[in-house]
């Protein structure tokens, strides 16, 4: 509790801090030394000046939270000050980011592998905001012949995506040249910053440089988010729809970050202000993962519980990951290609007997492979249906229809498994597809 408590407040005060007025110069009173020696003169060459004035100086320069004026008291702070505080605040957020990567990483990795992934993206997005603290920190020299975000940024949206299209399809299984394909880029990219170090070939820095490759590079990626979650559509959970929609609009905004830059490349003001955007940005975009890791870790996060119980539950069994894999493979062209959950008589153990194996085999395998019991797994290919009869049908359809229609045999449990799944009744969900179409 201590720990949220402060990630509450420490995130009202930032956002607070950051919609109030910006910074302005305030002119103070610095004197030179002939400045000094020229106010001199004038008094020495005054000698029936009143004395009191210095004395009515002092009394200005008296400072009191308690009696001194309003516009005193809560004057802004010096700009230098204001701006040091603002980059702390960077610095904050992006260590942060750090720590909920880290804490991600070696909390859930061995339970699922995508946690990696997100890892990777989270850390990459993070080091971005705390190096360029670095750059607009007063006092702080730090320009590098590139900075490490040019480089390092081409393994944010790679990571996203691989996190997305494992999150959204059931079961993933890490897949080597998957791995190898998605990272080949950058890799590569990474490889022309350590070179720019011991080479000084323009090449390398002109492709570590350029807006335009990192523009394409990220609209590849959001095709291809658009391409999966189309795919995959039956298999996206209600809570997952509303992770992937947050992570698409956070590259979309990112997208389109980059095509103002690109587009107005020789102008430094929009520059400046897209840059410094994109720090405030990262910097909510840190603490709404905060949040989310602290107060619903699973919507990020596989249940790690729940997957280590399996785990022991099913140690001594004698199914090979080849053989789950296998069985895993025939059940999912059974459930796609002849849609046997459409049938409201089937069972567990009819299962079995199509796949030639027996029914506690079977039940491993979706524990294992699917990550739920034979129940959800059945029940969200037949919502998945129900809601696509919806959406497909030119003319309302009676709820009563739908039950059978998609494979259940009672309203209740279709009641209840689609409700689970899409936080409404059927007719609720049916009345606002017509409102939308």
């Amino acid at each position: 509790m201590p720990s949220k408590a402060l990630l509450f407040l420490g995130s009202f005060l930032f956002f607070t801090f950051l919609l109030g007025k910006s910074p302005q110069n305030y002119n103070t009173t610095k004197l030179s030394f002939s400045n000094e020696w020229k106010s001199l003169s004038i008094i020495n060459s005054q000698p029936q000046k009143p004395v009191s004035e210095p004395v009515q100086e002092e009394s200005q320069q008296t400072y009191s939270n308690t009696d001194s004026k309003s516009n005193i008291v809560f004057k802004e702070p010096d700009n230098k000050i204001q701006k040091n505080f603002i980059n702390w605040m960077f610095i904050l957020n992006g260590f942060l980011g750090l720590f909920i990567a880290l804490r991600i990483l070696f909390k859930n990795r061995r339970t699922d592998f995508k946690n990696v992934y997100f890892s990777i993206f989270i850390s990459g997005v993070s080091l971005m905001l705390v190096e360029l603290a670095f750059f607009w920190w007063e006092g702080f020299t730090y320009n590098p012949k590139v900075s490490f975000f040019r480089a390092q940024f081409y393994f944010w949206i790679p990571s996203l995506y691989l996190y997305l299209r494992n999150k959204i399809k059931i079961a993933p299984r890490v897949n080597k040249k998957e791995i190898f394909f998605h990272y080949l880029i950058p890799i590569v990219i990474l490889s022309f910053y350590i070179l720019i170090h011991f080479n000084t070939s323009d090449f390398f820095v002109i492709t570590l440089n350029s807006l335009t490759l990192k523009t394409i590079h990220t609209g590849v990626y959001i095709l291809l988010f658009i391409y999966t979650g189309i795919i995959h559509q039956e298999h996206i959970q209600t809570i997952n729809k509303k992770w992937l929609i947050t992570l698409i609009s956070f590259t979309s905004v990112i997208f389109i970050l980059l095509i103002i830059r690109t587009y107005f490349r020789d102008d430094q003001i929009i520059n400046s202000l897209t840059i410094y955007f994109t720090a405030i940005f990262f910097s909510i975009f840190i603490n709404i993962i905060s949040f989310i890791v602290f107060l619903e870790p699973d919507i990020i996060v596989s249940k790690t519980e729940t997957i280590n119980s399996e785990k022991k539950k099913y140690k001594n069994s004698g199914l090979t990951e080849d053989m789950l894999h296998s069985l895993k493979t025939q059940l999912e062209e059974l459930l796609t290609k002849q849609k046997i959950y459409l049938d409201n008589t089937l069972t567990l153990e009819s299962i079995a007997t199509k796949l030639n194996t027996d029914r506690y085999s079977l039940s491993q395998t979706i524990n294992q492979e699917f990550g739920k019991n034979y129940y959800d797994l059945i029940n969200d290919y037949r919502v998945a249906e129900a809601v696509r009869i919806i959406h497909t049908s030119e003319k309302e359809i009676l709820i009563t229809d739908l039950i059978y229609e998609c494979g259940f045999n009672n309203k209740v449990s279709f009641y209840k498994a689609f409700k689970k799944r899409h936080n409404k009744t059927p007719l609720e969900y049916q009345k606002l597809a017509r409102k939308i179409e």
